[in-house]
């Protein structure tokens, strides 16, 4: 059928824009994690400086993930895009700005509170850009092809985690942090500019005065269809497995075998990310439903999770974290399609706050909890028990209702 091959989204009028807007946007974005931290630890090579910025950002996240949760959908959710791009660019164009008026030589405290400022303003408006976009898929994208949207962008998203941190480096030791800041700041003026061509149809509930009204009555947050909350307590367990993975995993490989182990082990599992985003495109697992995908998902993360801890021999490390990889991104996209088709916009918008809220608590705190673990000598005793913990989660999905997606219609007549 025309327009089902896994290059139909872009046959799709709008979902240009948006990929373009991503690319544009994500590429900078990417150079950002390493830039910060390598001047971070330039400016204070004690540690203190970047741990500083590092809290800052995910303080931000955190205020604005709780921020967007008390406030209704957009009525046009590129707007909000738009505005955390542009709240962006200040952030970077700001900090960018007062390195260029002040520069960053001497004392590091002034450079540094100028960094944690920039990271914090970032994060809050991250916490906006995501929910939005996720919102406006339904609304821009037919029900049969919003697998392979977002298929597309985790490609992208993996390819950016891959070549981010090397290209970042190259660029910081080459032409500054000050080039950095300028790459990232312009690929938001662009991304605004692309963003502002790109039109919605208009939601159901948005097409007459009196739905609007009612809407304007309904609860902030939606009720979700069954199975949805047991899904979000399960990606939980799996966010924490993921975040404790990535301390354990690079102080136990590296522990036990050697460095380059470590680095060989990370790029394995950066292939598989990338290898679930490209089977998820190309509709390898589209007929497995989610709740089994997901099983086999919290099954590999546990799995290693105790291969790091107890065999430390590299081949199976990188199986393992290929795999592991691979069934969690497949499992995300496939999650996120659901949530996308679950009902009005109301109930997507509850959908994509809470599981952003689950992933900014669930990731940081599985860091904290090795950090604790090993301050307490119970590594293998906390590790083993979240392999254990986020295992028995992939069977308790395996029995809890389906989430299904809506019957297949029509998008309304595109507006302004």
């Amino acid at each position: 059928m025309k327009g089902l091959s896994f290059t139909g989204p872009f046959e799709i009028a709008g979902f240009p824009r948006l990929f373009t807007a991503a690319l544009v946007s994500g590429l900078g974005g990417s150079l950002v994690p390493i830039a910060f931290a390598l001047e971070s630890h330039r400016l204070e090579p004690s540690g203190w400086g970047l741990t500083v910025v590092l809290l800052s950002l995910w303080s931000g996240r955190f205020i604005g993930v709780f921020a967007v949760q008390r406030i209704r959908p957009a009525r046009n959710p590129v707007r909000v895009m738009i505005f955390s791009d542009l709240v962006r660019f200040i952030a970077q164009a700001g900090l960018l700005g007062w390195i260029l008026t002040l520069g960053t030589d001497s004392p590091p405290t002034g450079a540094i509170t100028a960094l944690s400022i920039s990271s914090g303003v970032y994060g809050i408006a991250l916490a906006f850009f995501q929910p939005a976009r996720f919102t406006v898929i339904p609304r821009l994208i037919p029900l049969e092809q919003r697998g392979r949207v977002n298929a597309w962008l985790s490609v992208l998203g993996d390819v950016f985690a891959i070549s981010g941190p090397l290209l970042g480096s190259l660029v910081f030791l080459s032409l500054g942090f000050q080039a950095i800041l300028l790459i990232d700041s312009i690929g938001f003026l662009v991304g605004i500019v692309v963003l502002a061509g790109l039109r919605l149809s208009k939601s159901p509930s948005q097409t007459t005065p009196e739905a609007s009204a009612s809407n304007g009555n309904k609860r902030i947050r939606a009720k979700l269809p069954p199975g949805i909350n047991t899904g979000l307590a399960t990606w939980l367990f799996v966010a924490l497995t993921i975040g404790l993975l990535g301390t354990a995993g690079p102080t136990l490989v590296i522990e036990q075998n050697s460095a380059a182990t470590w680095a060989v082990t990370a790029a394995f599992m950066a292939a598989g990310s990338l290898v679930g985003s490209a089977s998820s495109l190309l509709g390898f697992l589209k007929k497995v439903p989610w709740k089994y995908l997901h099983l086999l998902c919290c099954l590999s993360i546990a799995t290693q999770l105790l291969c790091f801890l107890l065999v430390p021999v590299p081949v199976l490390l990188w199986a393992v974290g290929f795999l592991g990889a691979a069934l969690t991104t497949a499992s995300g996209i496939q999650w996120d399609t659901l949530g996308q088709s679950i009902g009005d916009d109301d109930q997507v918008h509850t959908f994509a706050v809470r599981d952003q809220i689950v992933n900014t608590v669930g990731v940081p705190a599985g860091m904290l909890l090795f950090g604790v673990a090993g301050a307490a000598d119970a590594t293998f005793l906390i590790s083993a028990g979240v392999a254990g913990a986020v295992a028995l989660m992939g069977v308790v999905i395996t029995f809890a209702p389906q989430p299904t997606a809506e019957t297949p219609r029509p998008l309304p007549t595109p507006v302004s």
